[in-house]
């Protein structure tokens, strides 16, 4: 049986017969818009442990995309956009719009000085059962985030460049519930990058953050938390070579809140990312990484899809996605993500500490069945574990397909 799409998505199949119509004889641009229909089986919805009743739902998802990537001179302008309108088949006050932004403009002068100007965005449905003590609820809870950054660079010598930065980021949410995990910090950092060879290049830099949750429910009131935090970052970049490209940080932090002191941290945070690409046909992309949770939170803003909220005192996470080109229009993707949070929770007069162990398995394949179409189908599989006092294991698995053509 042919799926069965809402009202309000019908006229975006009308859209995406007209854009596959126009790319035959569309010209490559700096420009690109398009659209995307998927389909998607989930199960146990809102993330309930072994014995709990499960929700199954089938989930609708209509996207329109937007982009560009234009040279101004010296100047580069770039931005992807897109729009999200998800309806559920069951359970329909889950029904919302979401975007994601991604946009920034890169600049230089005829001088030393060079920089760029970002700005990220993204409003979803929050997960259900995130973990790391935050409520379970079963309702609408929109997460909205955003971040700003400006940054500047200034040739001190032919191998040796200035850098400082500020940015300012902010998370809400919209079910009273999650008040206590609003927060809006700013960030700068001031370092020294030395490039002894055109592969490599090493840097040092301080960041001191500053920021609040302004509602931190206490005693039937709320109250304002107030952090602060310092770190000095040891970073890599290095190319051995066309086909593999390191990007490593070690860093020394301090987190220190005022109110809620036992999600103090103080040791060693970091990050390895790792791209490599054997073969013409296949490649890999693995990353580990060690950080606060909300450093982890903004890890994949302003990209299509929903952000991972985490809420842990400390992450270790690994991850590991490949992709093989099975031909020159089917490509094969894998994936695996664990991660081990140390959690320490304290909302009004509870508090608690303990650990949990998060795991997820992902297929997918993708067939290009034109120069500017796309149709793609994911099986995806998440598990994790952990203490009661702090977090509910659950499991949950989602299958689904999507179609996707975008015009230049």
């Amino acid at each position: 049986m042919s799926p069965t799409f809402p009202p309000r998505v019908r006229p975006v199949l009308a859209a995406l017969s007209l854009l596959s119509a126009a790319s035959v004889q569309a010209q490559q641009s700096p420009y690109y818009v398009g659209g995307a229909l998927g389909l998607t089986q989930v199960s146990n919805l809102y993330r309930t442990s072994e014995g709990q009743p499960r929700n199954d739902d089938r989930v609708s998802t209509a996207t329109l995309l937007a982009g560009l990537d234009q040279r101004l001179g010296r100047q580069r302008l770039f931005g992807d956009a897109s729009l999200r309108n998800n309806r559920y088949a069951r359970n329909k006050t889950l029904d919302n719009n979401g975007y994601a932004l991604n946009a920034g403009l890169d600049w230089e002068t005829v001088g030393r000085l060079a920089g760029q100007l970002s700005l990220n965005a993204n409003r979803n449905l929050a997960q259900f059962n995130p973990g790391g003590g935050a409520p379970s609820v079963t309702k609408k809870n929109i997460e909205q985030t955003q971040q700003a950054r400006a940054s500047v660079r200034y040739g001190l010598l032919s191998l040796l460049t200035l850098e400082a930065s500020l940015t300012h980021r902010k998370r809400e949410y919209s079910a009273s519930e999650y008040d206590g995990y609003d927060f809006s910090q700013d960030t700068v950092a001031l370092g020294l990058i030395y490039r002894p060879r055109a592969a490599l290049s090493l840097g040092v830099s301080l960041r001191h953050t500053e920021g609040y949750y302004p509602n931190i429910p206490f005693g039937g009131s709320f109250l304002r938390d107030d952090f602060k935090g310092d770190d000095l970052d040891f970073t890599v970049d290095w190319r051995p070579s066309g086909a593999s490209s390191l990007n490593a940080r070690l860093s020394t932090s301090r987190r220190d809140r005022s109110l809620v002191s036992s999600r103090d941290f103080s040791g060693l945070t970091g990050a390895v990312s790792w791209r490599w690409q054997p073969t013409a046909k296949l490649q890999i992309n693995t990353s580990l990484s060690r950080d606060t949770g909300d450093e982890n939170s903004f890890q994949n803003l302003g990209n299509l899809g929903s952000v991972n909220s985490d809420f842990s005192r400390v992450t270790n996470s690994l991850q590991i996605n490949s992709s093989y080109e099975l031909s020159s229009k089917l490509l094969l993707d894998a994936g695996l993500a664990y991660s081990d949070r140390s959690l320490s929770n304290r909302l009004g007069l509870r508090e608690s500490s303990g650990a949990e162990k998060t795991s997820s398995v992902n297929l997918g394949m993708r067939w290009l069945f034109s120069r500017a179409g796309l149709l793609g189908c994911q099986i995806n599989y998440d598990q994790r574990r952990a203490d009661l006092t702090v977090s509910l294991p659950y499991d949950a698995d989602s299958y689904g397909c999507y179609v996707q053509l975008t015009l230049r």
